[in-house]
């Protein structure tokens, strides 16, 4: 059982050796990612980084207990890319014990979110936390991509925005 996104680089890796990995800050330091083997080129700091694509923006996202999200934005194609900040769950793909508890969560389609844990991991981010939300709703994406369920295809800054309905109070999408 694999319950973190990096578990499975060393087998893509091994797939394409060549591919250049980033890691999110603080990945490289975790002890789990350290006995893996996985291969970590560079690192996704703030600033400027020699080899990042000039049209591809971050905004790095930093809550309580090391959690840090680095969040993408192709300008060109108006595409915000995040892994864990929204969960869109489909219930049909979801095993059928676990569609309730999703539902109690929120975090099913058409109207996916963060979980509540998520958000309270965010939250303990503070105003630091509450700038990087507040940049990613600007980037006004048409598209909204994560890694968990179906992606927001079109009207993204419209399908963030009903997540985050008050920016002075809330930290993160989906509160």
């Amino acid at each position: 059982f694999r319950s973190v996104h990096w578990t499975f680089l060393k087998e893509w890796q091994g797939r394409l050796p060549e591919a250049v990995t980033w890691a999110a800050p603080g990945l490289r330091q975790r002890g789990a990612v350290k006995r893996s083997g996985v291969r970590l080129d560079r690192d996704l700091q703030d600033g400027p980084l020699p080899g990042w694509p000039e049209e591809l923006d971050r905004i790095t996202v930093r809550g309580g207990g090391g959690f840090c999200e680095v969040a993408l934005f192709h300008r060109p194609g108006r595409a915000l890319i995040l892994v864990d900040l929204v969960q869109n769950f489909e219930p049909g793909k979801l095993p059928l014990p676990l569609r309730p508890f999703a539902r109690a969560a929120g975090i099913v389609a058409p109207d996916g979110k963060a979980p509540a844990y998520l958000r309270a991991i965010v939250k303990m981010g503070g105003g630091k936390a509450r700038e990087a939300g507040r940049r990613l709703v600007e980037t006004d994406p048409e598209r909204v991509i994560f890694a968990h369920g179906r992606w927001f295809d079109r009207d993204g800054a419209a399908a963030l925005a009903r997540r985050r309905p008050d920016m002075n109070s809330l930290v993160m999408l989906g509160a």
